[in-house]
């Protein structure tokens, strides 16, 4: 039997590349040398630069989000039908038995090309509320697997029998934490501190940066330390004091999340996601500026469960630091938020949602790639 071939329509942002390559890491598991997966997306994103260095055969598209009135956005159409050329003839040199599109504006075309080929197509929705492009491929879905059971709100009654609300899929790297000294130690800290961890997400937030530059002296009298994560464009910070580690970016998640007591961040979905699965309490800063709300629906989940707390963009220069200092010293309260946190964690998400892609395939036993 050939091996199944499989392309992988993801990236945009680490929130729409990084469930998709857990997906990916649990096929592999399950099927080993008999799959072969390739990625297409952006030729200038975060995927563009990951999925080479994953060694996997990688397929860029120029496809836009819908700017507003502008000379990109009257392209749009013409790069739509340009890409979506350019899929049909991929799909059918490779002949890939399925597609899988993580959502995002790239997603669309391979989606639709799957779709006219009567592939399996299988996309995967990270937020509460759907995303634009996961809405139009909704219908032609063979499934559509949703990390939230509330995402049920958003489609139309006719699909919920497609819907699969597996939680949303977590890198095996992330569930595998280090000790909390030995993290700790790698980011040259105290062990003996409650340590935070403040990140604003690859490109940073600006807002948050703000916030803390602004109480920088209450941070030095405190007796936390803290692990701040800034994004490429924020100018480093001058005579910081020692409880201060600061970092553009931060290769090694999965350290910095052993050693938080306490995470401030903002409510990507798959920042929740790992939150959950690793069972950190955290303050969440939603992204006032999002397209649909997104991250504001996001927050509300684990805050309704006592995972979280929210504090709006526009009131974190007087809050985000009282919340801090209250919490922090609240070892019951952050062990209630932990444990609450835990409870909705789903880390088999990427395995479930492996295993329905391989059985809904059809050429192969999932007995003989266990």
């Amino acid at each position: 039997m050939s091996r199944i071939k499989i392309l992988v329509a993801a990236g945009g942002t680490g929130g729409h590349l990084f469930p998709a390559l857990a997906v990916v890491e649990q096929l592999e598991d399950l099927a080993g040398a008999d799959l072969a997966v390739s990625f297409i997306g952006s030729p200038d994103r975060i995927e563009s630069k990951v999925i080479p260095r994953l060694g996997y055969d990688y397929h860029a598209i120029t496809v836009t989000g819908f700017a507003g009135l502008s000379l990109k956005s009257l392209r749009l159409p013409f790069n739509i039908l340009k890409s979506l050329h350019y899929c049909r003839k991929l799909l059918n040199k490779e002949k890939f038995d399925a597609v899988v599109c993580a959502g995002a504006y790239l997603s669309y075309p391979p989606g639709l090309a799957a779709s006219q080929k009567n592939l399996p197509l299988f996309v995967m929705e990270s937020n509460v509320n759907p995303g634009k492009t996961n809405k139009l491929l909704a219908p032609k879905a063979s499934l559509i697997f949703t990390a939230f059971e509330e995402s049920r709100n958003y489609f139309a009654a006719g699909l919920h029998g497609k819907l699969r609300p597996y939680g949303n899929p977590v890198r095996k790297s992330i569930l595998d934490l280090p000790a909390k000294e030995d993290a700790i130690a790698s980011f040259g800290l105290d062990a003996a501190r409650k340590t935070i961890l403040i990140v604003g997400g690859s490109l940073g937030a600006m807002s948050i940066n703000k916030a803390i530059e602004a109480n920088i002296q209450i941070i030095r009298d405190s007796d936390y330390q803290i692990i701040w994560q800034t994004g490429k464009s924020w100018k480093q910070a001058a005579d910081l004091p020692s409880n201060i580690k600061q970092l553009q970016f931060i290769d090694d998640m999965n350290s910095a999340y052993a050693a938080a007591d306490l995470v401030v961040s903002r409510s990507g979905a798959t920042t929740i996601a790992e939150l959950c699965a690793v069972g950190r309490p955290s303050i969440l800063i939603p992204l006032p500026n999002a397209a649909t709300n997104e991250q504001a629906h996001n927050a509300k989940v684990p805050a309704d469960n006592g995972a979280a707390i929210i504090i709006n963009d526009s009131e974190i220069g007087g809050r985000l630091f009282i919340a801090i200092g209250t919490l922090i010293g609240d070892k019951q309260k952050l062990a209630g938020m932990s444990a609450a946190a835990k409870a909705l964690g789903r880390p088999d998400a990427a395995r479930k949602c492996a295993e329905e892609i391989i059985k809904a395939i059809g050429r192969y036993s999932l007995d003989a790639g266990s």
